[in-house]
């Protein structure tokens, strides 16, 4: 019970024990309108500067003093602004999310977009894509400054992985230094949006000189384009598609030709194909060679499994309800959502227990791990996991028994309500003080999703067509089909197709059954506690049931 604190004062000796205590600079300020607090500690690689955070609260009219190591904040003006004292409470939310980022010396810093000394724009574009991708980035970078003659710069900007980038972009919000643009997560929007970060693009799509026409804006692959708008019951866009992947089915196509066996299209036909299997040699000697660890099946992503199985039954995962607030249907929000959910995952925990399905854990993975050591090592004969990692099941680099490897669609519970998941990240564009700049950033996101730049991602990259008429080009399709030709493009060899190829090629047939979800401020937890549900269900020791795995997981949803 913190109701009778009356301090607003943090003892230097508290300060100086953990660098990140600056952050209880901010819950005083929000309670008592100010705080005193030192400078806080350091570790071995140095003292943790803490000026994003002074900024922060000046930028928000907060009165900061220093005097010899003190630090006095002083809020008690801007006390009676209902709004600007909002703002200030969503300013400390986003401090204490970017955390991690605060504690490092180099976080932060001015985005630096805007005009030069020569009258050449700048555009800042964070992301977090790895160097097998920035070569095709570059490409497209130089192509569009090169369309507008040099009017444009764009500074292409790598923070090392995704989760890196959200958090420094959080710490940037915080201190109003954000970039013109960046590569985005729809439960990162969510969170950028809290800070109140973003544009709309609807802004600049429907201006009639240089937004999108509706035939343009129809050329998307509807499930991509669709996951631009999820994050408020308007619909308001805050995101374009970009590098996008789906979950496939990746077979032992070997086997399957070897017995006359059809590629399952429902869970039902799995399970025939799991008896069948279990009658063979093939099964008998993995399961020798692996001490018993043998399935039919394996599942990579726990989150995945959670939510497509919950869509695939006929529940929605999150929405909104009628006051546009984000819920979690399937955790416990929505009754009918949480037992159709519950339904799925008792079914898959009961394919678990006689060994037809398993995950990663099953086979020794760990709990970042996947199934394509398994799947390679002949562990199990079907594997479902990202299209965008289809070289990683690639049976012909199997170190025993080399085999081919099929590409299909991912199973269906019920074939008139198809559900399959889309994945990868978008890209969003933040509010600019410099209108210029923000301009430039929308032409600079609408460039990189124009046919040019999305058949050259498509081509170059393992990621898939987000455009239909890229989808439908002769480039992309000879890709798919495995055709090579001459400088005059006559064709002169039909070859096997990658499996990368018909991963490609499956996630373009299956792109109308892609569904979406909701991102709202929280929306993140549930992914996570999806992932802990399926972990309790399979692997708790004791033995949980399915309905306490779920009321576990939305208690700690709702008091977290």
């Amino acid at each position: 019970d913190t109701s009778k604190i009356e301090k607003f004062e943090i003892p230097p000796e508290l300060m100086h024990k953990m660098r990140s205590s600056v952050i209880l600079a901010g819950a005083l300020i929000g309670r008592y309108q100010k705080a005193t607090f030192s400078y806080p500690g350091g570790c071995d690689i140095g003292s943790r500067p803490i000026d994003l955070h002074l900024k922060s609260f000046e930028k928000l009219g907060i009165q900061v003093n220093q005097n010899h190591g003190n630090i006095e904040c002083n809020a008690e003006k801007i006390k009676g602004e209902k709004k600007k004292m909002k703002k200030i409470s969503k300013i400390f939310a986003m401090a204490l999310i970017a955390l991690t980022v605060f504690c490092l010396a180099s976080c932060g810093g001015n985005s630096g977009g805007g005009k030069t000394d020569g009258d050449v724009i700048e555009i800042n574009y964070w992301h977090g894509n790895g160097a097998a991708l920035e070569t095709a980035l570059e490409k497209i970078k130089a192509n569009f400054e090169a369309k507008y003659e040099g009017k444009y710069k764009v500074n292409l900007v790598k923070y090392g992985g995704y989760d890196n980038l959200r958090d420094t972009l959080a710490a940037a919000i915080s201190s109003g230094d954000t970039p013109t643009a960046a590569q985005t997560y729809p439960d990162h929007v969510a969170l950028y949006l809290y800070g109140e970060a973003l544009q709309s693009l609807d802004k600049y799509i429907n201006n009639p000189e240089y937004g999108m026409s509706k035939e343009e804006q129809a050329q998307f692959i509807e499930g991509f384009w669709n996951e631009g708008t999820i994050y408020d019951a308007a619909g308001t866009r805050y995101a374009l598609p970009f590098n996008k992947s789906t979950e496939v089915m990746f077979y032992n196509k070997t086997i399957f030709d070897k017995y006359g066996w059809e590629v399952p299209q429902t869970w039902d036909e799995v399970l025939v194909i799991c008896e069948k299997y279990k009658q063979t040699e093939e099964y008998k000697t993995a399961s020798d060679k692996n001490d018993g660890v043998a399935y039919v099946l394996g599942y990579d992503s726990r989150p995945n499994l959670f939510i497509t199985l919950t869509q695939q039954w006929g529940a929605e995962y999150t929405s909104f309800n009628e006051k546009g607030e984000g819920q979690f249907n399937a955790f416990g929000a929505v009754e009918k959502d949480t037992k159709l959910s519950q339904e799925a995952l008792g079914w898959f925990a009961k394919q678990n227990k006689a060994k037809n399905f398993a995950t990663p854990i099953d086979f020794g993975a760990g709990q970042d791990g996947y199934c394509s050591t398994a799947f390679l090592n002949g562990q199990c004969i079907m594997t479902i996991g990202s299209s965008a990692g289809a070289s990683h099941n690639n049976g012909e680099n199997a170190t025993i028994d080399k085999f081919v490897t099929g590409v299909a669609s991912i199973p269906q519970h019920d074939l008139n309500n198809k559900q399959v998941i889309q994945q990868g990240t978008n890209i969003s564009l933040f509010k600019c003080e410099d209108e210029e700049e923000e301009l430039g950033g929308w032409l600079w996101l609408k460039y990189m999703v124009s046919y040019e730049s999305a058949l050259l991602w498509a081509t170059e990259t393992d990621y898939f067509a987000i455009r239909k008429d890229v989808m439908e080009s002769q480039k992309y399709q000879d890709i798919l089909n495995g055709i090579k030709r001459d400088q005059n493009g006559n064709e002169i060899a039909r070859l096997e197709p990658t499996v990368g190829a018909k991963a490609k090629l499956v996630g373009a047939q299956q792109s109308d059954a892609y569904y979406t979800n909701v991102a709202f401020p929280g929306s993140s937890k549930a992914r996570d506690k999806a992932e802990t549900i399926v972990e309790r269900i399979l692997y708790a020791s004791p033995a949980v049931s399915v309905e306490v795995a779920y009321k576990e997981a939305y208690d700690s949803i709702l008091n977290n």
